[in-house]
């Protein structure tokens, strides 16, 4: 092989300058123009976000940030362009940690730790004006706000000892949920960190109130990761690069939302229940439903299905891994009525119009999104979406274009790893995902496999309203 050198005497100077460098130096160089300030450790100063608020801490400690996120410009935001995610997210960034006084006037919160289920997070609750904060929490006064106020929001870390937690997939399903139409009623949920100091308190609370199960483990895993921050197995997933803070996602709290009996009753068999059936049922869906009746059984049918496939596909994209072991599916009772041949919904039976026939159904609620992008994707495993054969068409043809813009458009992609902390492994399996699921769901309707037939507008809107009666 010959040895390229570089022709003319100016070159040939540069090449033995270059040649007398130490190797040091090109390791340096090549260093700088790789560095990736968005992969690994949180870097509180990287540029991210429509703004970055800071929260003064204690003890000349530098202060923590809370990001309200950019919104992707093709996303379904709620609200006129997005102003009522816009307005949560607003309002999850006035909480302040450390602020004495009430949260109305002041943002003032009450920070108690998780008591129940599995994964550790510090709940925010609501200060009273008529009982404002006035000390740091105690395990007596948590118990006792939690028994007299509403909690507000919840700051969730990634841990994947016991529990599967990410901050990347609670920020990631807010807003892919958006981009595929704002399915599957996810509630905001914005960038926060939390001065280490700050975090132990919580800690050493859930001992003193006596906590136990694994959200106890959970909570002892701290102790460990705080003796050794730099050494331990989440120092590139929890803690910012100066190993002072932890950082996670504070995501509003859903209300009103219960437990639903039917889908969680089939266990990790979901292809058992009827939603699941009726949606892999290759049929038309009034062949499915046998009428085109505006009636509670066929609404309940129509909306089951799909929440059905666009939980399944959502799950798929995030690479969920913990839908299916019990307590993570909720829903909430929805008033359906028709209403000048468009079909409406509410949650209040005051906002029903006088002579329209309301029918009350469940509607899906996803809170639990922290869960991926860690471990198995249980779709994947279980091959639910190829057993998806009916869709909502504005569904579809978002999940579409989503694929499209992710390959054409760099900007796509960096949203994901600057505003929701998306390590670049997470991004390539995210990617292997979304492009398969758009390929997988454009060949079967193509092929007249996938019927793009669940919109309730369009099944029940030609329809005349029942008599009332």
């Amino acid at each position: 092989m010959k040895a390229l050198i570089p022709s003319g005497a100016g070159s040939q100077r540069r090449f033995l300058f270059l040649a007398c460098l130490p190797i040091a130096f090109f390791v340096r160089e090549s260093v700088a123009q790789t560095t990736d300030i968005y992969e690994g450790s949180l870097d509180r100063g990287a540029p991210r976000g429509a703004r970055v608020v800071e929260f003064s801490t204690t003890g000349n400690r530098p202060p923590e940030i809370g990001v309200i996120p950019k919104h992707l410009p093709f996303g379904n935001y709620r609200g006129e362009n997005g102003s009522k995610d816009i307005a949560d997210e607003q309002e999850l960034i006035r909480y302040d940690f450390y602020k004495f006084g009430n949260t109305a006037a002041d943002g003032a919160v009450a920070l108690c730790p998780k008591d129940k289920s599995t994964s550790a997070a510090v709940e925010l609750f609501a200060v009273p004006d008529n009982a404002p904060k006035s000390g740091l929490e105690t395990a007596a006064y948590c118990t006792a706000i939690r028994k007299s106020s509403k909690d507000l929001a919840k700051f969730k870390q990634t841990d994947n000892a016991f529990t599967t937690t990410s901050t990347a997939a609670i920020l990631g399903y807010y807003h892919v949920s958006r981009v595929l139409g704002d399915i599957c009623e996810i509630e905001p949920a914005v960038l926060r960190t939390m001065d280490i100091e700050q975090h132990k308190r919580v800690v050493k609370m859930a001992a003193d109130l006596g906590i136990r199960g694994t959200v106890r483990k959970s909570w002892d895993l701290f102790n460990r990761y705080y003796a050794d921050p730099r050494g331990s197995s989440v120092a590139r997933t929890l803690f910012t690069n100066d190993f002072l803070q932890i950082y996670g996602a504070l995501e509003k709290n859903t209300r009103g939302e219960e437990h639903y009996a039917v889908w969680l009753g089939a266990g990790s068999n979901l292809s058992s229940t009827r939603a699941f059936q009726n949606m892999a049922d290759s049929r038309p869906v009034q062949a499915i439903l046998g009428s085109q009746g505006f009636t509670q059984v066929n609404v309940q049918a129509l909306v089951a299905m799909r929440d059905m496939s666009e939980m399944i596909l959502l799950d798929y994209l995030m690479a969920q891994s913990d839908r299916l072991t019990g307590g993570n599916i909720s829903d909430y009772a929805t008033i359906y009525y028709q209403d000048q041949g468009q079909i409406k919904n509410t949650r209040k039976a005051e906002n029903v119009p006088a002579g329209a026939t309301p029918v009350t159904v469940k509607k899906l609620t996803i809170v639990d999104t922290d869960a991926g992008l860690l471990n198995q994707n249980v779709f994947e495993q279980k091959g639910y979406l190829n057993r998806i054969l009916h869709m909502h068409p504005k569904t579809f043809a978002r999940l579409v274009d989503f694929a499209q813009r992710w390959k054409t458009d760099p900007s796509v992609k960096a949203f994901f790893h600057e505003e929701c902390t998306f390590s670049n492994s997470q991004l390539a399996r995210f990617e292997k995902y979304l492009l398969n699921a758009a390929t997988v769901m454009q060949s079967r309707k193509d092929r007249g496999q996938l019927r793009l037939d669940l919109s309730l507008e369009d099944f029940f809107g030609s329809q005349p309203p029942p008599p009332n009666t």
